[in-house]
């Protein structure tokens, strides 16, 4: 008997080569896109850590600071108060005169203070030239006296520093109205520089001066 199968036979569809390859490439995609994601992700949560991190790092140096005062401005402080004592020590070791002498000098380099004056003959002065007036507002510790000794005849010589010639004006200024002394005489002023290391034309820049001076004491 012969038998005849009337139902349509499933024909197996085979996938284009060229199918295949999209498929192929749009899984490798996809498997890319996906690792850079992760990258990206870890990235991100390292660089949300370090920002937490370098925050409180910031916060605490900026509690240290306000702990600590200007840092910068008490260095300074402290180099003009050495300056200050290396002059004191100076007087008292150049002293052969009358104690109150050297109390005068440390007068006449101490804020708020000034030189012992005749207030009347100081202000008729003034009225004749009103440039001899001292500052009373200047500030001592920018003149440190380096010796103070005496030459015989009543005299002294003074060697020092000064943040600049103004400054070394003022000290002089406030000597010539001192009752203990007279005859102030300037020998010279010198100004010290140096030439920075990273200035690479040469130009030197002025950081103090250096000065000398006689004088006539009133005993």
């Amino acid at each position: 008997m012969i038998r005849i199968n009337l139902l349509a036979a499933r024909k197996v569809r085979r996938r284009d080569p060229g199918e295949r390859a999209l498929v192929t490439m749009g899984l490798t995609l996809l498997v890319g896109v996906a690792g850079m994601i992760f990258v990206y992700l870890g990235a991100q949560s390292q660089l949300d850590t370090l920002t937490r991190e370098n925050d409180a790092t910031r916060a605490d140096i900026d509690r240290m600071k306000a702990d600590l005062g200007d840092y910068d401005k008490i260095k300074a402080e402290r180099q003009d108060l050495l300056k200050q004592q290396k002059t004191i020590q100076a007087l008292e070791a150049g002293r052969t005169g009358p104690l109150y002498l050297m109390r005068e000098m440390s007068e006449i380099l101490t804020p708020n203070k000034g030189p012992t004056f005749d207030r009347a003959s100081y202000e008729e002065r003034l009225r004749r030239d009103p440039n001899v007036g001292f500052n009373t507002s200047w500030d001592t510790r920018r003149v440190w006296v380096d010796s103070f000794e005496e030459t015989g005849g009543g005299r002294v010589r003074i060697k020092g520093s000064a943040k600049s010639n103004e400054d070394v004006a003022e000290f002089l200024k406030r000597l010539q109205l001192s009752i203990f002394f007279s005859e102030i005489t300037p020998e010279s002023t010198t100004q010290v520089a140096e030439v920075p290391a990273a200035n690479s034309s040469g130009e030197s820049s002025v950081k103090h001066v250096t000065f000398n001076l006689t004088a006539k004491v009133v005993y």
